[in-house]
């Protein structure tokens, strides 16, 4: 379709074929293997949790009719007073209990025009009309951070880490003693039930899947939580990547006497595995502290040169105790309109009373 570039060299984009196209000729350009930015994550994110009262609002950059950026920005206004507007990134602010809870989001600019863009975003994003803008488990030194910063109101940050390691020469001495130690009781146990542990074909996933979510909501709901698998559109989606995009999805399991007691779910995309979504037998294998082997046995057995735990706490996150890398990242929250927060805040505190 034919593309209509303003004379400040700008597009703005509200269908989202358009934006499939535009991210896609950005991929392609910059080579971006980055899964959480791909046509492939956002297109499945967009068909299972896109909502009618969305507005799509992203922008496109361009130097000598060249595309340099993509902003995938929409506007989701809430259907209740006083009718707050947030802008998201696209893959992201889906409602939390359905949600895939993408990580990584950011917005897409060619090396080397980043401060040719960052006024422009600053600028457009000034005169945009919305109340807040929300951008969750972002790198703090990334494209979103630094505009958002740049942006006047009030700023909420929440500080994590992303914690990952490379997988050649990793050995059990890059765990910390305890861990190692714990690892080395659980292998033992394990051999001695003479316990299987390896990838899963896709096949196997597919047939394995609901013991996976059963083991997850177990746990979780012994903790008084609904777990992540409880949505339609979060199963959805996953089962849309291992049926149409099986390069994207891995999982590992042991398995005793035949029967899986924990699995591993992870999603993939050229140099990385990223840790996504577990599962294992509480209520016969809890000593054997089955998720922390698999975790080593799967770094040892990787076949990609990254194993990304994602998104962690900065204290006391059990992925620290691998030996991890750590990049700062960060959630962060701009409110443009005081008066609207402090309404829908008492408004908010009024239901939880209630309830």
């Amino acid at each position: 379709m034919p593309i209509n570039i303003n004379n400040d060299n700008t597009v703005e984009v509200s269908s989202f074929c358009q934006f499939k196209v535009l991210l896609s000729e950005f991929n392609n350009k910059t080579q971006n293997n980055d899964l959480f930015t791909s046509l492939l994550w956002l297109e499945t994110w967009f068909d299972c949790f896109w909502q009618s009262n969305w507005i799509l609002q992203s922008y496109a950059f361009y130097h000598d009719k060249k595309l340099i950026a993509l902003a995938p920005f929409y506007i989701k206004k809430e259907n209740a007073f006083p009718f707050i507007k947030t802008l998201h990134l696209v893959g992201q602010g889906e409602p939390e209990q359905t949600g895939v809870a993408s990580e990584y989001g950011d917005i897409l600019i060619k090396i080397g025009h980043e401060q040719e863009i960052y006024p422009q975003l600053v600028k457009l994003l000034t005169n945009m009309k919305f109340d807040t803008m929300a951008a969750r488990a972002i790198f703090s030194n990334s494209h979103i951070a630094k505009v958002m910063a740049a942006l006047s109101g009030k700023h909420l940050t929440r500080g994590f880490s992303q914690y990952y390691l490379p997988t050649d020469n990793f050995t059990l001495q890059e765990v910390s003693k305890n861990t190692r130690s714990r690892i080395k009781r659980s292998n033992n146990q394990f051999n001695q039930l003479h316990a299987e542990t390896r990838w899963l074909t896709i096949n196997e996933l597919n047939l394995l899947w609901s013991t996976l979510v059963e083991f997850h909501q177990s746990r979780w709901r012994r903790k008084g939580a609904h777990g992540a698998f409880l949505s339609n559109e979060f199963n959805q989606f996953h089962q849309t990547l291992i049926k149409n995009h099986k390069h994207s999805v891995a999982a590992s399991a042991i398995f005793v006497n035949n029967k899986p007691i924990a699995i591993h779910y992870y999603l993939v995309d050229k140099d990385t595995y990223y840790f996504y979504q577990s599962g294992w037998d509480e209520v016969n294998f809890a000593k054997f502290s089955p998720g922390l082997y698999l975790h080593y046995w799967s770094i040892k057995n990787c076949p990609a040169i990254n194993y990304d735990f994602m998104m962690g706490g900065l204290n006391n996150s059990y992925k620290a105790k691998f030996g991890c890398e750590s990049t700062p990242m960060q959630s962060l929250v701009l409110i443009k309109s005081h008066a609207k927060d402090i309404i829908n805040k008492v408004i908010n505190k009024i239901k939880r009373t209630r309830d």
